[in-house]
């Protein structure tokens, strides 16, 4: 078995373990929004599935590029973006939200507009983009966690761990995905190193996700 199929199980599992859990704690999350977070896992962990299958099995590889490309992670930068604007109660921290959500979706577009014209492995513009909004909604939310009371039970507040494993993610592996294409031709090497470490990366985003079904306090928050 290659190391990308050991690593790529892995994180299906990490995937699959965090939506069992959130699924596990529905009682507690079902009258709020939250409810919709394990729902996600299981959307993403499907995904991972069958876009493993058509590349790796039917080895139509333009087939699994358009599933992430189209569906995947615009997918998983928008729901984020909801995510933070549920949990903001402010009106303009909520409003930051839609248009980080705005700015990553003319970001998308303008990939698949030149798409055929730039012929990339990966297409990095879009990401970086989502990967920069993803930041600054995780770093306003930090600086108003840290400054409310809520930071006295920060362990038992459900988007510290969401939080905290976005951040581990996407700070560490934007330089990563932004220089995918450029890494992939020159450096090989390098690129097949960072790609195992953005793997532990993501194996430990999702347990963070877990930790936060785990030991979250839920609210009846508005659905």
């Amino acid at each position: 078995m290659s190391y990308y199929l050991k690593w790529t199980i892995a994180l299906n599992f990490f995937e699959l373990a965090a939506s069992i859990i959130g699924f596990a704690n529905w009682k507690k999350i079902k009258d709020s929004y939250w409810k919709w977070f394990p729902v996600y896992l299981a959307i993403i962990f499907t995904t991972e599935i069958v876009a493993e299958y058509i590349g790796n099995v039917l080895k139509l590889t333009s087939v699994t590029s358009g599933i992430y490309f189209f569906f995947a992670i615009p997918f998983q930068f928008l729901f984020f973006c909801w995510l933070f604007s549920r949990w903001y109660s402010a009106k303009k921290e909520r409003l930051l939200s839609w248009l980080g959500a705005t700015v990553f979706i003319v970001s998308w577009a303008l990939d698949f507009l030149f798409i055929g014209e730039k012929k990339q492995v990966f297409l990095s513009f879009s990401y970086t983009v989502g990967n920069i909004v993803l930041l600054i909604l995780i770093l306003q939310f930090f600086i108003s966690f840290v400054n409310s009371n809520k930071i006295l039970s920060y362990k038992r507040e459900p988007m510290f761990w969401v939080c905290l494993g976005l951040l581990v993610f996407y700070l560490m592996t934007f330089p990563f995905f932004g220089l995918w294409n450029t890494l992939v031709t020159k450096y090989p090497d390098f690129f097949i190193k960072y790609w195992l470490f953005q793997m532990i990366l993501n194996c430990s985003m999702y347990s963070f996700f877990s930790l936060a079904f785990i030991l979250g306090k839920w609210k009846q928050h508005s659905l």
